[in-house]
């Protein structure tokens, strides 16, 4: 909208007044060197945007590289050498005939290479001299000295810095040919003579100083919390891998212990228990590792979890299921509600020889999943205690659903109750 409103809507409204208006008909409100300069640092600005938003491609690599910070200064510096060695090759004699305007003919310099070469190279010193100065701020005295020994530090070194290089750095400028003129004309010094020791060249190196240090420290900041966000997020994605790393052991191997008991009874299930196991796993392997699973899918593998137990089960357990109607649309982070599903069976039907209900209940409203799973508990076991898979449940939730999610549990006459509401995504 900023750029909008500068670069299209000020400008229309400013051409329709000098159009209608006569009296406003001299009013230049940009020239045609000034659009060109807008439009290349638009363009600068869009495709260092754009590196940000887009895959690190060979190609992105190399473009956010050149968009450093020290290479825009550069740039700009060379970019300000060649534009005004333009301009005085546009003029003859143009230090000896000041003020001249600034025009800047691209023909002359074809016509005048010579000339304008001569210009450029001497510009381009000065342009080092400015480079070498922000180079000096920034490495020197800010992340050394600044950031290491404080303000006050930092201030001395640059009222040294400014004594003694003020004019060091004139009287270097002041021996190139461009500037060997009569102490009468002025030169291309801050302070247009040949006294290096004028206070407007010291001026001049205060207000660089100024004007580019809160440059190089904000710019020091954003790069520093891009970091911060880079190594944080890396620290998130290696996070979930570990834990789901954990949760699938844990649950292949009660699925085992499931298997071995039907093989010790010689069950004629066991082979339609494999085929179970096999889909669970070739879930587990390929849609486990993804950062988002269709709902329906995830509800596919609850089911064949559940199918699994009533063929160990047979009449031990009974399943209480109402499942949603609506999942297609949505996505979930896959391996979640597993955990809730395994607990229940594990602490509610393994330890007991009786006969165990248990209530699964999966409903969706808009775009809330709530899980609700009841399962008989021992009068003994120990209350609020989570084990790792509701340890590493509750570590997920806050990584991937951060404020969109809650979880409760809690026991009421011998039934462990555990509640999950989750804002899905389509």
């Amino acid at each position: 909208m900023i750029w909008l409103l500068g670069f299209i809507a000020y400008p229309a409204l400013m051409y329709t007044v000098n159009t209608v208006f006569s009296q406003f008909a001299n009013w230049h409100y940009l020239e045609l060197q000034g659009w060109i300069l807008c439009t290349g640092a638009s363009i600068i600005w869009l495709i260092s945007q754009r590196t940000i938003t887009v895959q690190k491609s060979l190609v992105s690599q190399w473009l956010s590289s050149l968009i450093s910070l020290d290479n825009v200064v550069l740039i700009i510096l060379f970019c300000w050498s060649f534009t005004i060695a333009g301009v005085l090759n546009t003029h003859d004699n143009p230090l000896l005939n000041q003020p001249f305007a600034l025009i800047f003919e691209p023909s002359k310099i074809v016509s005048q290479f010579s000339q304008f070469f001569a210009y450029f190279w001497q510009l381009s010193v000065y342009a080092v001299i400015i480079y070498g100065l922000y180079l000096f701020n920034r490495y020197i005295l800010i992340r050394h000295l600044l950031a290491t020994h404080g303000v006050f530090t930092f201030v001395a070194a640059c009222i040294i810095f400014i004594a003694v290089l003020t004019p060091l750095l004139t009287a270097i400028v002041l021996t190139l040919p461009i500037n060997d003129l009569p102490t009468s004309i002025a030169n291309l010094t801050p302070s247009g003579n040949q006294n290096i020791f004028s206070k407007y060249n010291y001026q001049f190196m205060l207000l660089f100083l100024v004007i580019s240090t809160p440059i190089i420290l904000a710019f020091e900041r954003q790069q520093q919390q891009s970091k911060f966000n880079e190594i944080a997020k890396q620290q998130v994605q290696t996070e979930l891998k570990l834990l789901q790393q954990q949760v699938n052991p844990h649950f292949l191997f009660n699925t085992l212990n499931n298997l071995y008991a039907l093989t010790l009874t010689k069950s004629d299930q066991a082979p339609q228990l494999v085929l179970h196991l096999a889909d669970l796993l070739r879930y587990t392997v390929y849609e486990g590792q993804k950062p988002s699973v269709p709902l329906a899918k995830e509800l596919d593998y609850l089911k064949n979890f559940i199918e699994l137990h009533k063929i160990r089960s047979a009449h031990q357990c009974k399943f209480n299921l109402v499942w949603p109607s609506n999942s297609e649309t949505f996505n979930i982070a896959p391996l979640l509600l597993i955990i809730i599903v395994e607990n229940a069976i594990k602490h509610g039907v393994e330890p007991s020889s009786d006969a165990a209900a248990i209530t699964i209940k999966i409903t969706i409203n808009d775009n809330i999943l709530t899980l609700y799973c009841a399962n008989p508990i021992r009068p003994k076991m120990a209350k609020n205690k989570r084990g790792i898979g509701l340890n590493n449940l509750l570590r997920r939730l806050k990584l991937l659903y951060p404020n969109k999610h809650s979880l409760t549990t809690y026991e009421q006459e011998e039934i462990w109750q555990t509640t999950l509401t989750l804002e899905l995504s389509k």
